[in-house]
């Protein structure tokens, strides 16, 4: 490929990095850890050419610093649109996300958490008998899906045509790809969800989004309202997904810790903050605000910066034996949801997706292994996603 590199890049901090692409690596996490073997922070000119920062130090201070980072563009390469509340800064930021705090409190997810339980046990009926489930598509993309349909108000049967937008925005490392799904959710927000809320408002996020007030007192614009009905669709339905993957194939793979949460069921708290340290998932974009220095470099105004928390999360710099689960580790303090102005408005709803998970799936298969003979897949994206993962139990 032709390598368009800008005069203020310094050649020797130039790698050909796509992060979409594992190469010959079949795990995610070991494909971010290998970015630690090179330059702390580097540039690539894939994606229209962006730096990349690998160690939990630069990626805690790229997210926190929104003075200096923008959340303009979160995602490399970023969307066809503005997608509101991640990618606004400041004040309207802060407006957005009191727009939605009341369905994300601890009261709300308090009732939630009995509808997620619900959820998990019914899904397990629906394939204990059997022994076996693909794990991926028979419960973890249906469990935190239906949650977050239910708070929007979206119909049920809506759930399999919205996933796949979501695997084209998060996955596919197209542009093109990416912008066609952009342009699917519109149409289908445009046309079959905003005007019935605008016309009969309900209880749900959407209505509370199309009848409310930011910025003194105005009403989002279109834009607005498409872009965080958008991220509504997108961060709800996969990113709890994509952490429930990763956290029972690991299980899967180590009975020891899973016989530790059977027999103490009160560590569930703690383990999955260690396992969320251990299993990032989000890799995070951002857009730099004005010409800076920083750790000898120098960054130009609109320069993009990658920062993935898998890679952060596994820095042996910040955590000793950084790929060993150890759920009495002292510092589990991980940026899986990250930090700053822009952490994760889901984040205590996706804790109490996964505890709930945890608790009720270890009552009932407390015994499971990857099914001999198979291989699980994974895939790294704005979202890391572990997409076959088989599974097999003795039923009692």
């Amino acid at each position: 490929m032709t390598l368009m590199i800008p005069t203020h890049v310094p050649p020797d901090l130039v790698r050909d990095y796509n992060y979409f692409d594992m190469g010959e690596d079949t795990d995610v996490h070991h494909h971010f850890r290998r970015l630690h073997a090179g330059p702390d922070i580097f540039y690539t000119p894939r994606h229209g050419g962006h730096w990349v920062v690998t160690r939990f130090e630069d990626v805690a201070r790229v997210l926190e610093d929104d003075l200096n980072f923008s959340s303009r563009h979160q995602t490399i390469p970023y969307p066809p649109m503005l997608v509101t509340l991640i990618e606004n800064d400041g004040a309207l930021h802060k407006e957005f996300r009191k727009l939605l705090h009341p369905y994300f409190s601890p009261r709300k997810i308090i009732d939630l958490e009995g509808i997620a339980a619900e959820l998990t046990t019914s899904l397990i009926n629906g394939f204990y008998t059997r022994g076996e489930c693909e794990f991926t598509h028979e419960f973890a993309v249906k469990m935190p899906a239906i949650v977050v349909m239910n708070l929007c108000g979206f119909p049920r049967e809506d759930t399999s045509f919205l996933l796949h937008i979501v695997e084209d925005i998060v996955r596919s490392g197209s542009a093109q790809v990416e912008e066609a799904a952009f342009m699917r959710a519109v149409e289908y927000l445009a046309t079959r969800v905003v005007p019935a809320r605008r016309a009969h408002p309900g209880e749900d996020m959407i209505s509370a989004i199309v009848h409310g007030k930011v910025a003194g007192g105005r009403s989002p614009t279109e834009e607005e309202v498409m872009g965080l009905c958008t991220l509504l669709i997108v961060g709800g339905l996969d990113t709890v997904a994509s952490m429930l993957g990763f956290i029972t194939a690991f299980l899967a793979r180590n009975p020891g810790h899973r016989r530790q949460l059977i027999d103490e069921p009160k560590l569930i708290p703690q383990a999955m903050e260690e396992m969320f340290r251990r299993h990032g998932v989000a890799t995070i974009g951002r857009i730099v605000a004005r010409d800076m220095d920083y750790k000898g470099l120098h960054f130009r105004a609109g320069d993009f910066i990658l920062a993935p928390t898998a890679a952060a999360g596994l820095d042996e710099r910040r955590y000793a034996d950084p790929l060993r689960v150890d759920f009495q580790r002292a510092d589990k303090k991980h940026l899986a949801f990250g930090r700053g102005p822009h952490q994760c408005i889901g984040s205590f709803l996706a804790r109490t997706e996964i505890r709930v998970f945890l608790t009720e799936w270890l009552k009932r298969i407390p015994d499971f292994d990857i099914t001999p003979g198979e291989e699980v897949r994974a895939q790294p994206g704005k979202a890391n996603r572990m997409t076959y993962l088989p599974l097999s139990w003795r039923v009692s």
